[in-house]
């Protein structure tokens, strides 16, 4: 099982050109809990989920990446389908968000991101 590499992507949290982009990614994670989508997924509530931009992988294999990570009460019982569905919501949501992001803050994330969805603490 791969595992997230600190330190390999820029430092969010300490650095201002950021602020935007963090902001953006508690409210789509809010979104989705207040929408329901994320019960949909989990076919629970009290779930909560965490979006944030790192380094997926080990070693030479390690990719930037988008990080989504559930937790949930329940262990995932869906298909397939159900997190596709999921990842292309999260995703459309990012695309419309990075609309506003600062061009600087863009280029150094980069714009070549796999999607890995950790369900409660496991890539599914």
């Amino acid at each position: 099982m791969s595992e997230r590499e600190l330190g390999a992507s820029p430092d969010m949290q300490g650095d201002a050109r950021f602020a935007a982009i963090l902001a953006d990614l508690e409210t789509i994670s809010r979104e989705l809990r207040e929408e329901g989508v994320l019960d949909t997924l989990t076919g629970t509530e009290g779930g909560a989920v965490t979006i944030e931009f790192g380094v997926w992988g080990e070693g030479d294999e390690a990719e930037p990446s988008v990080i989504v990570s559930i937790d949930s009460p329940e262990d995932f019982d869906g298909d397939d389908e159900m997190i596709d569905d999921f990842e292309d919501e999260v995703l459309e949501r990012l695309e419309a968000a990075s609309r506003g992001w600062s061009t600087e803050a863009t280029d150094l994330l980069g714009d070549d991101r796999q999607v890995v969805l950790l369900f409660n603490g496991e890539e599914v």
